[in-house]
């Protein structure tokens, strides 16, 4: 399970706010997108960045890191190319075509443990198309993880009876019926 776990989820909603004032974020992003996505529950997914002004909108280094927004909805939208507004704002018709469509999304566990000793989980901030092959999230999370961006990634996510400590071979009952030997028997 190195990486996460990957699974196909259905947008439900999208909302984009433009430099938000979050107290809780180190900087102001020129974009921050909150998703609603379903798969066996459902789960917030957010993706935030910021725009290279200095490009023109119609070139795609425009995006700076908001990339990840614009990987979102073209993963959604099985479309490539996604060009911002000369406001540097993303189109309307985008966000709304995006819900209901499906992409691959991966969650990861982290060092924070639950009162039972379980990692919560966080959903990583990539997403790929829904048809794509199955492992590519999980790596790049790990890349992620081994390049310093993820720093608070749990390697070790075996529960607490997992761990060796218990030995279970002295708490099965072994069944003492001696086996039938039917080698040499004539019928």
């Amino acid at each position: 399970m190195a990486g996460g776990i990957e699974r196909i989820a259905t947008i439900k909603s999208v909302n984009i706010e433009y430099e938000p004032n979050k107290s809780w974020l180190k900087f102001t992003p020129d974009v921050f997108l909150t998703a609603q996505v379903e798969h066996d529950w459902e789960e917030e997914l957010t993706i935030l960045g910021s725009f290279k002004r200095e490009h023109d909108v119609n070139d795609r280094k425009s995006w700076g890191s908001a990339f990840k927004v614009a990987e979102f909805f073209e993963c959604a939208l099985n479309k490539r190319d996604l060009r911002l507004n000369a406001d540097f704002s993303i189109p309307e018709e985008v966000q709304r075509d995006a819900i209901g469509r499906q992409v691959m999304v991966c969650s990861y566990p982290v060092t924070k443990l639950k009162e039972n000793g379980n990692p919560y989980w966080n959903m990583f901030d990539r997403v790929a198309q829904a048809g794509a092959p199955s492992g590519i999230l999980k790596k790049m999370v790990m890349n992620a993880v081994e390049g310093g961006h993820i720093k608070n990634y749990n390697s070790d996510t075996k529960k607490k009876d997992d761990s060796g400590d218990f030995n279970y071979g002295n708490n099965v009952k072994e069944d003492k019926t001696p086996e039938l030997q039917l080698d040499n028997i004539e019928l």
